[in-house]
Parts: structure tokens; sequence; C-alpha cells
């Protein structure tokens, strides 16, 4: 971080790195403000322009007379549902947008085709967009989903923020399964540019095909900021 970064930011940044890495867990109270003081050598008023961000963002809630409490600040995903991306993170309170949508039309690479049974040079439409949650870019998505299935929908931009509700309620298709591929990487400059983070920060990367009845219809790359979602998948039994 620069010299020249506040140091309210530079408490903010050591701060979120402590929740996130589970220093101060989920439902436990950060230290008394002297204490924050004496660790980070900065004065009161900086703390509190720190906490005060952090507490904006969703990361704290702080009472006076009881102190600050680490809030559950992750969206969970989970796994044994097909829910988008904008329908978990509104099931946990976010108020969720999308940035700078663009709908077009082209041929995908190679791989995208294999996935959705598509013959070679096939056009497919494709959708990219930046989510937001609570005024804040979480993740970069980019959609390919089978032209004929959807037509005109290159003139929906900015018409929707859940793309699967969309695709359900406007088009009548309906989603029955997905099989997900989910790695972890770290960011990029581009990607720490769109998302507002730290070039290296942690990354969720998802690749996901889903399908109605046996019929892909869509393949999807989403890549999250990791220190804001999680995924979680239900495992039920041995193989026998």
């Amino acid at each position: 971080m620069s010299s020249r970064t506040p140091a309210y930011k530079k408490v903010y940044s050591q701060m979120m790195e402590m929740i996130t890495n589970e220093t101060y867990p989920i439902g436990s109270l950060v230290p008394r403000e002297p204490d924050l003081c004496e660790l980070f050598s900065v004065s009161r008023t900086t703390l509190r322009k720190a906490m005060e961000l952090l507490a904006h963002e969703g990361f704290v809630d702080i009472k006076q007379g009881r102190g600050t409490e680490v809030l559950d600040f992750k969206a969970t995903q989970k796994l044994n549902h097909v829910t988008s991306f904008s329908e978990t993170l509104e099931a946990k309170g976010f108020i969720v947008e999308s940035k700078s949508t663009h709908i077009d039309k082209i041929v995908p690479p190679a791989s995208v085709l294999e996935e959705l049974t598509l013959a070679p040079g096939t056009e497919v439409v494709r959708i990219q967009r930046i989510q937001i949650a609570n005024g804040k870019p979480i993740a970069i998505i980019t959609n390919y989903i089978v032209a004929d299935l959807v037509p005109d929908i290159t003139m929906d931009a900015g018409k929707f923020v859940s793309l699967y509700h969309h695709l359900e309620s406007k088009y009548g298709i309906k989603i029955t399964s997905a099989r997900d591929n989910i790695k972890a990487k770290v960011s990029d400059f581009l990607e720490s540019e769109l998302l507002q983070i730290s070039i290296g920060s942690a990354l969720l990367v998802d690749r996901r095909i889903t399908f109605s009845g046996n019929k892909p219809i869509e393949n999807v790359i989403m890549i999250v900021d990791a220190a804001k979602y999680e995924f979680a998948v239900n495992l039920v039994g041995r193989p026998g």
C-alpha cells in the first residue's frame, strides 16, 4: 500500500484482512477501541473512521456500550440448488445491481461450443456484467447462451439483475440442473481494477454449465471476490 494512503484506509485494510482470515471470526467482538489504537498506532479519530467504513460495507456492526461485532459478510451459495449469483446475494439481504451490462452475439471459444453441444462456428448470445452488492463490485460475469432460446435478448441490457429469473419469466426456460467447476486464483491488473481490489487478491472462478432437462443451455464464467463470497456443498453418503 502506498505511503500516501490515508492512515484510516491502512487500518481499514488491515482490519478487513483480519476479519476475512478469521483472526476476528464472524459473531465475535473485535478488541476495544484503546487496544486497537495501540495495535495500529493511530488516534481514536483515525480508528473510528476506519471502523465506520467497515460498518458501511457490512463487515461490522458498531453498538454503543456493547462493542463492535463482526457480521456474516459472506454470501454463501449452496450448490445443492441451482440459484443465480444475484438470487444468492439478495437472499442474504444484499442490494444487488448490474453495472455496465453488455449483450451481443459472437462465435465463442471452441470449448464453449463443445459444452453447449453446438456446431463449430455457431453464434451464441454473450452477456457481460459487473455485479454490484451494496454499492461495491463483487463479481465479473460472462454468460454464453444458446441464441435460439433467447430471441431479442440483446435489447434487454440493463432490464434485469437476475438472469435466471429473466430467462424463466420472459422466455419460459425451466432451469433444472447445473454443473459447476470451481477453482481459486489471484487477481490480475484488469480484474483488480474492475473489482476495486488489490492486485493478487484471492478470487473464486466458477465455470458453470446450466441445463434445461438434458439440454445444455448456458455456459457461464463467474469471477468473484473471495473475501465476500463462498460456496457450500452438501454431500450425502459414501460410494457403495
